[in-house]
């Protein structure tokens, strides 16, 4: 959002602390919080890199907030006189309303909900506001953007969880059904790119599999059909919500050899440990993300150990997986580049 601090600037005076500025780009959030300016205000992440991040943009603004992840913002106690949610434009519809309900939960009765949004003319939020709060006010349309504001009036305990399930099967396995939330990737349905790797996947027997960016976890929980119960399957994301996720799934589809890592550059993770990794990685940011997933990957592999990793991208992927393990291959799939490759010193 980058006209966040003006746009704020409309209804700051309307803040009552404790405030809590829920989810957002982190630097919109550290120039809000720095508007703010009080050391009890609370920035919520689901996800620890952007929690690092907001951190980071705090100190470079000079700005007094603490820094709280978690998988849910009703996660939260019940005390803030204020929730600020700074919504970007292009983001999730069903994160923005489940943010929405859940800001009602960590609001003291009597609690103001603020969202910002950067559409010049928003047609939706009032409407998400309405359907919890009552009532609505709203900021005049104008360049930076609009805001609303909605005040707790009652308290309600009842929780409206935002879900949806869909089930997954590989060709030669059984289906399973996945649970998953708003702000996790691929909500709502198996990702066609997953199901092209998995498809040409190198899995065997007793291997021990890493899923990377495992989101909700049908990655993982699909291959542990192929490894038995002599193998063993890791979970990691950065994301808080996709590690509960991606426990819920697992359990729920009798997946007991699991792991559950929650980091941002595959800290806690092994060397020489895994037989087989998967990578689904977003593409953006320069791909900065695929290259953490690929330079990162090598020496967490066996001796001989398959890396596989899913694109549209190819001409990007191809040459950091040059780079990093000096040869691979590619298999066109769905639409898709899966390209395969392996660590030195072992046999395949």
């Amino acid at each position: 959002m980058k006209h966040a601090a003006d746009l704020f600037r409309v209804v700051e005076d309307r803040v009552r602390p404790p405030a809590c500025i829920a989810l957002g780009p982190p630097w919109a959030v550290a120039s809000i919080a720095r508007r703010i300016n009080r050391p009890d205000t609370v920035c919520f992440q689901m996800d620890l890199h952007q929690a690092g991040r907001v951190r980071e943009c705090l100190d470079e603004q000079g700005a007094a907030a603490e820094v709280v992840s978690g998988p849910d913002l009703w996660d939260l106690e019940q005390r803030f006189g204020t929730v600020v949610y700074p919504a970007a434009a292009f983001g999730d519809r069903e994160l923005k309303i489940d943010t929405i309900e859940q800001a009602y939960h960590v609001l003291a009765p009597g609690g103001l909900l603020i969202s910002l949004s950067e559409y010049e003319r928003d047609n939706q939020f009032a409407k998400w506001h309405k359907k919890v709060f009552g009532k609505c006010g709203e900021s005049p349309a104008g360049p930076n953007g609009m805001a609303f504001w909605s005040t707790k009036t009652d308290d309600v305990p009842d929780r409206r969880r935002h879900e949806v399930k869909y089930h997954a099967k590989m060709p030669d396995g059984t289906g399973l059904e996945f649970v998953s939330r708003p702000g996790t990737f691929s909500y709502g349905r198996f990702d066609n790119g997953s199901r092209a790797m998995l498809e040409v996947a190198d899995i065997r027997p007793g291997d021990a599999v890493l899923d990377l960016g495992c989101g909700a976890g049908s990655v993982g929980c699909l291959a542990a059909g192929k490894i038995g119960p002599t193998g063993r399957v890791t979970f990691i994301d950065s994301n808080l919500r996709a590690i509960q996720l991606a426990k819920l799934n697992a359990a729920a589809n009798g997946v007991t050899n699991a792991t559950f890592v929650a980091a941002t550059r595959l800290q806690g993770l092994e060397t020489d440990k895994f037989d087989v990794i998967l990578a689904n990685p977003p593409y953006y940011a320069k791909a900065e993300i695929a290259r953490l997933f690929v330079e990162g990957a090598r020496d967490l592999l066996t001796p001989g150990g398959r890396y596989h990793i899913v694109t549209k991208m190819p001409e990007a992927v191809v040459p950091m997986i040059f780079e990093t393990f000096g040869d691979c291959s590619v298999i066109e799939n769905r639409g898709y580049s899966v390209i395969l490759a392996e660590r030195p010193g072992g046999r395949s």
